[in-house]
């Protein structure tokens, strides 16, 4: 497998879990150290990746709420060891579009830092 394709398959193994809700799928690409930053309320919010998957565990999923999955990988840039996937996501009355940094560590590809915000 390509590096390319094994980044598309970690960034749609995330996306899978947002859509789901998945906690354990999340804990899977995430670095152990990941951070997640946004201004989704307005104003920065800077929390652990195990503070985001709480979050994302602790609301009724798009899959639950019966939406369809309407969220996609808009590019991804493998550079050696390191690789971003930008993607754009709609679930839940939301637009946003989150920008993946990704680090090669032990062998596998793990998301270390994500930023988000809304798309409109």
């Amino acid at each position: 497998m390509t590096d390319h394709q094994a980044v598309l398959d970690l960034a749609y193994r995330y996306l899978r879990g947002v859509y789901t809700g998945d906690t354990q799928a999340l804990h899977e690409v995430f670095h152990a150290t990941a951070r997640v930053e946004d201004t989704v309320t307005g104003s920065f919010r800077s929390r652990t990746a195990d503070e985001y998957i709480q979050a994302v565990g602790s609301r009724q999923s798009p899959s639950a709420a019966g939406e369809p999955f309407t969220m996609a990988p808009l590019n991804i840039q493998v550079l050696g060891d390191m690789a971003t996937v930008t993607a754009e996501l709609r679930f839940l009355g939301n637009h946003f579009y989150n920008v993946l940094s990704l680090l090669r560590c032990d062998g596998r590809w793990r998301i270390m830092h994500k930023l988000f915000g809304p798309a409109d």
